[in-house]
């Protein structure tokens, strides 16, 4: 005989439902992995019985895990796994412990890769600019903490130009010495006044996103040749930074080659999936190798791939749909424009087309005949006008209205196309980190004219379109986007790109990261917590839609629970369930410190009393 499912009582704070009300109660009871109900306290303490298991959350706010539609957890998942981390380095010295920490354990010979030194992936707030010697260690000081390794400190996109650097080791394995020119397209070989290399690189030298013919093929390609092991351990590692965000269920919707989804495929058989991932196959891959490998005949190869790989009745891995991007972003000048404007190495650029528009018509055509979602991830004004323009013929013969397909970036979009794609029953996507992390870049190469069209969540709200949010390249915090969404602030630069049409309120932002995207990704009983979901849920130390706007990216995430069960804690509240967590999903904080879950952070516009 069966027994029942264990009920679990959550009280002490506010929960938002984000049901249909969007209403707030006091108390919410879950039953196994399923959520039974919310509503008053008396009544679901009544309703859980009294064997039911109780915790008391101390004045923190209980709401539905995060659903983040676009974070590259695979993707930035898998470029840290091989990596020592700078991201927090204070100086050269801390840099020098943790490569010689590396360097005991790594194989003599073998690369020794690190992050770049500051805050991902834009590297605005904090960068290597901000350690006391004011630049990166030259190859001769990295000689002397791994004369046996290969050393290569990274510079990751979408910044360029950019800076990295090597030891002496990597720059002979690589073939790279003084005979190099100072200038190999738009790369800057630093040389001292003898004309030695001293290791030090600047311009095009990221790792993706690259248009160097020279970065490319003579170091990246030499150096980089990821196997489905890396892209296993990325998309472990990735859920592992998305539960410690609160984040429940993923959109990987772009970048998603076959062995990114093999990758999460291979997760899920061994049963370590601990997130609810949908994917979509790219069609025409380029953010790694700068489309090399695009032709029409792969992308018809995709097309076929895609319809083959659809499955979406799993409980936590779904694969659904085809993704094209047709350009790429602005910082290396690949964004695609009406006008001219300069590149990183201030050349004039209209930006650069990786499809073809046979390509993009061709691909429309197979997805609508065959019934494949297709994800547009369109960049620029002239995409959407162009891929409108493609999809139009096809509107008397078939119904799009029906097939809920999606567009993603929309970093600048006017108003035309955004009600055109509400009325053909697109969802929408977009991420305030174009705005925080390249609003000033853009104003820069642009100009203050372009900044109209530059993210207008407001108007794709007010479109009547259904709009979901994500992260991309930051910042991390999926708290701090919601606020980014009302402030709209450019990072570093002192301004705010907000007000009608820009900006959106707190509840829209928030629907943003659950009901919202769940419809996008079309994943019945998530998104909210209501009768008969799934009883994913993050708990976190304030309100987020009572707080003050500026408290607003600090909340902390206490815990994060997916069907019933923990899957992030930080030791603060009694647990839900009694399985040990591994260590890696821990994090600890002080009862006592600002975080530490004692007591409801309030903001000047709540109206109930504190805990």
């Amino acid at each position: 005989m069966t027994m029942p499912a264990l009920r679990t009582l959550i009280h002490g704070g506010p929960v938002l439902s984000q049901n249909e009300r969007r209403e707030t109660h006091e108390a919410i009871v879950l039953e196994g992995d399923m959520i039974l109900a919310t509503g008053a306290l008396d009544d679901m303490r009544s309703l859980a019985g009294s064997s039911a298991r109780q915790i008391d959350i101390e004045g923190a706010c209980v709401l539905p895990g995060l659903i983040d539609n676009h974070p590259h957890f695979l993707h930035f998942g898998s470029f840290d796994v091989p990596c020592i981390k700078l991201y927090d380095a204070r100086n050269h010295a801390d840099i020098f412990a943790r490569i010689r920490e590396g360097a005991a354990v790594i194989p003599r010979g073998e690369w020794i890769l690190t992050t770049p030194v500051g805050e991902p992936h834009y590297f605005i707030r904090r960068s290597w600019r901000d350690l006391p010697e004011g630049r990166l260690p030259n190859r001769w000081e990295l000689d002397a903490v791994a004369p046996d390794h290969p050393v290569w400190i990274q510079a990751y996109a979408p910044v360029t130009p950019n800076v990295c650097a090597m030891n002496s080791r990597a720059l002979q394995l690589l073939g790279i010495g003084r005979d190099l020119p100072d200038q190999v397209d738009n790369v800057t070989i630093e040389k001292n006044a003898d004309g030695e290399l001293t290791g030090i690189f600047t311009g095009g030298v990221t790792n993706y996103y690259n248009s160097s013919p020279f970065w490319l093929g003579h170091v990246a390609a030499q150096v980089f040749r990821p196997t489905d092991d890396l892209w296993y351990r990325g998309a472990l590692a990735g859920q592992l930074t998305a539960a410690g965000r609160g984040v429940t269920a993923a959109y990987e919707g772009h970048a998603m080659d076959a062995a990114h989804i093999a990758a999460y495929q291979r997760v899920r058989d061994a049963n370590n999936l601990r997130m609810r991932v949908l994917a979509t196959l790219e069609g025409a891959q380029h953010a790694f190798d700068f489309g090399m490998g695009i032709t029409e005949a792969s992308v018809r190869a995709n097309c076929g791939l895609a319809a083959s790989l659809i499955q979406t009745s799993d409980p936590l891995y779904r694969v659904n749909g085809l993704s094209l991007c047709p350009s790429g972003p602005g910082w290396p000048g690949i964004l695609r424009t009406d006008g001219e404007y300069k590149d990183p190495c201030g050349r004039p650029t209209k930006g650069h087309a990786f499809l073809t528009q046979a390509m993009i018509r061709d691909t429309i055509e197979y997805c609508l005949k065959n019934n494949v979602r297709l994800n547009m991830l369109n960049c620029s004004r002239p995409e959407h006008r162009e891929f409108l323009a493609l999809l139009e013929p096809f509107l008397d013969q078939w119904d799009v209205r029906t097939r809920e397909w999606v567009i993603q970036h929309s970093i600048f979009i006017e108003d035309e196309p955004i009600k055109r794609y509400a009325e053909l029953k697109f969802h929408l996507t977009s991420t305030v980190s174009f705005c925080w992390g390249k609003g000033a870049m853009y104003q820069e190469r642009l100009g203050e004219e372009a900044l109209k069209y530059l993210v207008p969540i407001g108007k794709m709200f007010d479109s009547g379109a259904n709009v979901g949010l994500g992260s991309d390249w930051g910042p991390a915090s999926s708290f701090e986007h919601m606020a980014l969404a009302e402030t709209r602030e450019f990072a570093g630069a002192g301004r705010r790109h907000d007000g009608p049409g820009y900006s959106i309120n707190r509840q829209q932002a928030l629907d943003g990261w659950t009901v919202n995207n769940a419809k996008l990704m079309q994943w019945e009983g998530i998104g909210a917590l209501k009768p008969g979901y799934k009883a994913d849920l993050a708990i976190v130390d304030r309100n987020p839609q009572t707080c003050n706007v500026g408290d607003l990216p600090k909340t902390l995430v206490l815990r994060t629970v997916l069907g019933g069960k923990d899957i992030f804690d930080t030791n603060t509240l009694p647990r839900l369930d009694e399985a040990d967590l591994r260590p890696e999903r821990v994090q600890h904080v002080e009862k006592g410190s600002p975080h530490g879950g004692r007591g409801h952070v309030c903001g000047p516009q709540c109206s109930h009393a504190a805990h």
